[in-house]
């Protein structure tokens, strides 16, 4: 009897040692599926910066720009300036090209002859134009449009005059679909979903519709300050249901696991954080954690087989 009780005993601890090890193995493996994919979208992330960073530096250069902040009154100058933004736009491929004086008054702008057209609009409270204005030189800034609600990057440089002082900004806005668009799940992992954050933990890219403007950081009383109200205007920013677990053993710092809950879908997942470049954005790569379970599983049964064998 005690040698059927020894047996049975070493026989649950082998068990659990094939299980220990089969999640140890799944965990490693989904953390190097996300790791690889995030430093494929941070690369891409990257790419599209380095892209458009040089170009409101170029356009500013350009003296009828100068000429115009220097004769705001001046409708023929104004005009021309007008349908130079329009030319930049295009050669861009941008959705907005506009000027501003150093109250941050748009002067001139591509999109003059629309209905919701810049010009006349103040945009001095908007972080692309004061950091520019106060820094002396480009800034980044990311939010919906006031116009049009669209999502969308905003690159500034300042433009000076021929004794170096600040005349006005030059910015051009950039929609960000495309970043969005580019996520692609990893092949040996389907069940991976993708948000990026702001400094303020709010999502303003996601492969769910639905987690878009949603506060990830787990905090359901918390709620959402002046500066992402005004980044972004009109929207709930709703807390995602989550509670973050911890990280299982031996996965690197970046790794955690969390558990979403949420109408229509939810569930357990591994996920990894990476900065993303030259901005305070953190791209989360959340992937479901049921490979784990088959992993165990199939360490357990050959673990049982060997037994038995």
């Amino acid at each position: 009897m005690s040698y059927r009780i020894g047996a049975f005993i070493v026989f649950v601890f082998t068990l659990l040692v094939f299980w220990v090890l089969g999640g140890w193995v799944g965990y490693r493996q989904v953390e190097q599926d996300s790791i690889e994919e995030s430093f494929r979208y941070r690369q891409l992330v990257g790419n599209e910066l380095n892209r458009y960073l040089p170009i409101p530096e170029l356009m500013a250069e350009h003296p009828l720009l100068v000429e115009a902040l220097n004769s705001p009154d001046n409708t023929a100058v104004i005009h021309q300036a007008n349908e130079q933004m329009q030319r930049m736009a295009t050669i861009v491929g941008s959705s907005d090209v506009y000027l501003m004086d150093t109250s941050g008054l748009t002067i001139a702008a591509n999109n003059y002859q629309q209905a919701d057209s810049f010009v006349g609009r103040n945009f001095a409270f908007r972080p692309y134009f004061y950091e520019a204005m106060e820094g002396g030189h480009s800034a980044v800034y990311f939010a919906l449009g006031l116009m049009c609600g669209v999502r969308g990057l905003y690159f500034s440089h300042p433009v000076r005059g021929e004794d170096s002082r600040i005349l006005g900004i030059v910015t051009v806005k950039v929609l960000v679909h495309e970043l969005e668009s580019q996520w692609h799940r990893p092949d040996s992992t389907r069940e991976a979903e993708m948000v990026v954050l702001d400094e303020a933990g709010v999502s303003f890219l996601a492969s769910k519709p639905e987690w878009l403007y949603r506060d990830f950081t787990g905090s359901a009383e918390r709620a959402p300050g002046e500066a992402s109200r005004q980044r972004y205007p009109e929207r709930v920013l709703e807390p995602v249901s989550l509670q973050y677990l911890g990280k299982p053993s031996g996965l690197s710092g970046l790794s955690g696991t969390l558990r979403i809950r949420e109408e229509g879908g939810g569930g357990e997942y591994l996920s990894v954080r990476t900065p993303l470049p030259r901005l305070d954005w953190t791209l989360q790569v959340m992937v479901s954690t049921r490979s784990v379970v088959w992993t165990r599983l199939g360490f357990v049964t050959g673990g049982n087989a060997n037994y038995f064998g």
